[in-house]
This record gives C-alpha cells, structure tokens and sequence, in this order.
C-alpha cells in the first residue's frame, strides 16, 4: 500500500478540491495577429517586383513635362503600384499633378532604359511588361483621364507617396505625374515602382 502524497503537508484531497499551493504562473502574452506584412517581400524572389526612374525632365516653351507608368494594352498583367517619388533639383518648388487614364492619349514620349527587377541574381529576370515613359507636350494633353491629386515638391528635395499596392493600373491604362511650365522651366527625375501579377 503507498501512502498518499502530500505537497506542503496538504494532502492530495486538497488539490482536487482547487487548492493550489503553488504560485500560479503568469498568463502567455497573446500573439498580435495584426502585424502589417510588406506586401513586396513575397513577390520579389519570382522576379514580379521591377523599380526604375526618367531620364532628366525639362518643361520650357509652356509644355508640361510629364513622366508615366504604362501598362500597354496587351501585357496580360496587372500593376500594382508600390511607391512614387518625383525629385526637384531647383531652386524652385514644383507643382505635379496625378492623372490616371489611357495610355493611348500619352504622346511624344520615350521610353526609359533605367527599369530593372528588384531581385538582382545571376540568371537574369525576364523583363518588366510595365514601362516608364516621359517627354513633354502642350496642354490640354492626356484628355482620356482624371488628374486625380495635386503635390507640391519643396526646392532641393524629393516628394512622393507610398500606396502600398493600392494603385493598379491594368492593360491599356497609365498613372501620369505631369509638372506644368510656369515660366520657370522646371526639372525633375520620377521614380517609381511596382509589382506584376498576371491577369
């Protein structure tokens, strides 16, 4: 016959009873299940995550400059916009205006070199369907679209927005930041950068 064992000198009819001599641990902190995740992390290693900027844009002679994001017609993807700066190397602030509209109405523009994947490895990625264009015209220019925001871009500086995805641009579209001349001849670099999913 074993004898009943005891904690403390009470004996186990206590313990089932509820009473527990022992200091009773802290509770586990919970887990925050709301922890933002960076949307581009899971896409760049299959290469879909491509980044670029324009050459130097000068409007003078009243036109605007403009650089944009072309999704052409029959890419068969989708952009997501992730990120957009536009630098002012003047001594002068910029106004840029934010259009989204046909890529069709997007006249006398070049198309940038400067694009590349966000995952650099030895065998090379295949290129980006996405395009940045830039150049200048005369106003009204860009009629199939909406100016949808206004920035302002200090002297000396960099501006520019983060939507994080939130900006998709599909087949046949293009998202414009435009710079009108106000007798000043303004200079700007634009950058921008983005993912592709297919449709």
């Amino acid at each position: 016959m074993t004898n009943s064992s005891y904690y403390y000198g009470l004996p186990d009819i206590y313990m089932q009873m509820g009473y527990f001599p022992f200091p009773t641990p802290p509770p586990t902190a919970p887990l925050n299940r709301n922890m933002p995740a960076p949307y581009t992390m899971p896409i760049s290693d299959p290469c879909k995550h491509f980044l670029g900027q324009s050459e130097k844009i000068v409007a003078q002679d009243g036109e605007h400059g403009f650089a944009s994001l072309v999704n052409p017609l029959r890419s068969g993807v989708l952009l997501y916009v992730n990120q957009w700066l536009i630098t002012n190397p003047q001594a002068c602030p910029l106004e840029a205006h934010i259009w989204f509209g046909k890529a069709a109405g997007i006249a006398k523009a070049k198309a940038s070199a400067q694009v590349t994947s966000g995952y650099i490895q030895l065998a090379a990625c295949p290129a980006a369907q996405g395009q940045i264009m830039y150049g200048s015209d005369h106003p009204p220019g860009h009629p199939d679209g909406v100016f949808a925001s206004i920035r302002i871009v200090p002297p000396m500086a960099t501006a520019g927005e983060q939507p994080n995805g939130q900006w998709i641009i599909g087949p046949g579209m293009a998202l414009t930041i435009r710079v009108p001349d106000t007798g000043e001849q303004p200079a700007f670099y634009v950058y921008m950068n983005w993912w592709e999913h297919p449709l």
